[in-house]
């Protein structure tokens, strides 16, 4: 098989001699299997694409996803599947697995995982029985586009390669824009219910903020929702010069930083409709969506290769931020504080690819290492991290210097007593310290807003698009052992 390269395609192509050959060999490979494990099934899985380019970065994301909910629902009705075989050829991404198990028991869970997903269509889950005859479905596959049967409408080819592969295009795009915005969503929920967070709202107290709470911080993270759909959406933009499945990197989406500095303003107008004019996430607005888009350009492999997922994100936010610079509003109390004390904020941790955000990691695993299973909340020990070495415009317009530098100070006292202080002990630290900031009127924002940045990089990393891939390699690779 020669990889060739098409007129308008960033990928290689594959043309109908490759895909014949290669549809041959793993009928071979699946009889091969059969015989050597004839108390099993087989599972083959492909992606159904339309047109010659099989093999993309955005294909692939979607093809570990489905590998492993085939792995996970089978496991689920006590069926474990075994991976046999793991293929990334310029015919399209292809695993086989057996499973002891009947054919059109395991057949009807994996049904149930197409039609369960907007990604199930583009997945085929193929089952073989011990005797070697394909397991049919109850139900016709419908088409990508139109509501008739799929084997209706290529037959009488009622729509054309370009328009089968634009949808599956947007169908990925569309399920990585709703798992982008769910992070977003989710880090923002479970940051305000940290708790004891010191000064901050929690499920404890308001903190130093008595015009808000915890329901409000909720509302808020509700409004949100749709503009970081809007957001992760934003950067995923076709390459009109090649295939539908290349996207364009972030630097060369015509407008992007307008379009996002755009969907940032009608965001906070939504946050303050929902709060009745109060700021519980401007500043998240931009870090949480930075990231949001980092994620959405990190699931499409779009930008330069990295050791692990935690830097393609992380490296994803900081080219970012470098498209977007200071978009901040001049007249914002952060911007003031920053001009009055000479000190940096959210848009600079980006540019220097948020290294709060990896202390506050950093921190949460040692303390998880250290604590499985202790009462204090991981995130609030990662909070104290960032406390002790960031510089906190909310902190500093509230304290002055003085009151900035005793919250880092404290935090970092803290950081150190929480290696070694039982974990009911640190907590009853962490409430002295937020009487002490609440007595004081000093409230972390911009350590908030790191906080949720840290949550939505770890929830991303443990996240079906960024980790299924990881999981379903290592399963290869054990195999091969």
């Amino acid at each position: 098989m020669t990889a060739k390269t098409g007129a308008k395609t960033a990928y290689p192509v594959a043309d109908v001699p490759d895909m014949a050959s290669r549809r041959e060999n793993r009928v071979l490979d699946q009889l091969a299997l059969i015989e050597k494990n004839p108390d099993c099934c087989v599972v083959s899985f492909t992606m159904n694409v339309a047109g010659p380019v099989k093999s993309a970065p955005m294909l692939e994301r979607a093809f570990f996803t489905g590998a492993a909910r085939i792995a996970d629902a089978l496991a689920a009705e006590n069926m474990p599947a075994r991976l046999e075989k793991l293929e990334l050829p310029i015919t399209g991404a292809e695993s086989l697995f057996t499973v002891r198990a009947d054919a059109e028991a395991v057949k009807r869970v994996l049904v149930s995982i197409e039609e369960g997903s907007p990604l199930g269509r583009l997945w085929d889950m193929d089952v073989i029985g011990r005797d070697g005859r394909k397991a049919s479905r109850s139900t016709p596959r419908r088409c990508l586009i139109c509501d008739e049967t799929a084997a209706v409408c290529a037959r009488s080819r009622r729509h054309s390669v370009a328009e089968l592969q634009r949808r599956t295009a947007d169908i990925i795009k569309e399920e990585i824009a709703r798992a982008a915005a769910g992070l977003a969503y989710n880090a923002l929920i479970e940051e305000v219910g940290v708790t004891p967070k010191p000064g901050l709202v929690d499920k404890n107290n308001c903190g130093a903020n008595p015009d808000m709470d915890l329901p409000m911080f909720e509302r808020s993270a509700k409004a949100l929702g749709p503009y970081f759909y809007e957001i992760a959406l934003a950067v995923l933009e076709e390459d009109e010069n090649c295939c539908p499945f290349a996207m364009l990197p972030p630097f060369a989406v015509p407008g992007l930083a307008k379009k996002l500095r755009e969907i940032g303003v009608r965001a906070e107008k939504a946050m303050l409709a929902a709060t009745g004019g109060v700021n519980t996430h401007r500043g998240a607005i931009w870090s949480v969506g930075l990231l949001t888009a980092a994620f959405a350009c990190a699931a499409v492999g779009n930008m330069p290769a990295c050791r692990d997922d935690e830097a393609a994100l992380l490296t994803a936010a900081k080219t970012l931020a470098g498209l977007l610079g200071d978009g901040t509003e001049a007249s914002s109390k952060g911007s003031e504080a920053r001009k009055k004390y000479g000190v940096t904020g959210p848009v600079e941790q980006a540019m220097e690819g948020f290294p709060a955000v990896r202390l506050a990691l950093s921190a949460k695993r040692e303390y998880e290492k250290r604590n499985a299973g202790a009462g204090t909340d991981p995130w609030a020990f990662g909070l104290l991290a960032v406390m002790a070495e960031l510089t906190d415009n909310n902190a500093l317009r509230r304290g002055g210097e003085e009151g900035a530098a005793f919250v880092k100070a404290r935090a970092g006292e803290l950081l150190e007593k929480g290696r070694t202080l039982p974990s009911a002990a640190l907590t009853d630290e962490l409430l002295a310290f937020d009487r002490e900031l609440t007595e004081r009127n000093i409230s972390c924002g911009g350590a908030a807003d790191m906080l949720a940045c840290a949550i939505f990089t770890g929830n991303a990393l443990n996240s079906e698009l960024l980790a299924s891939e990881r999981r379903i390699r290592l399963a290869a690779k054990k195999r091969l052992e």
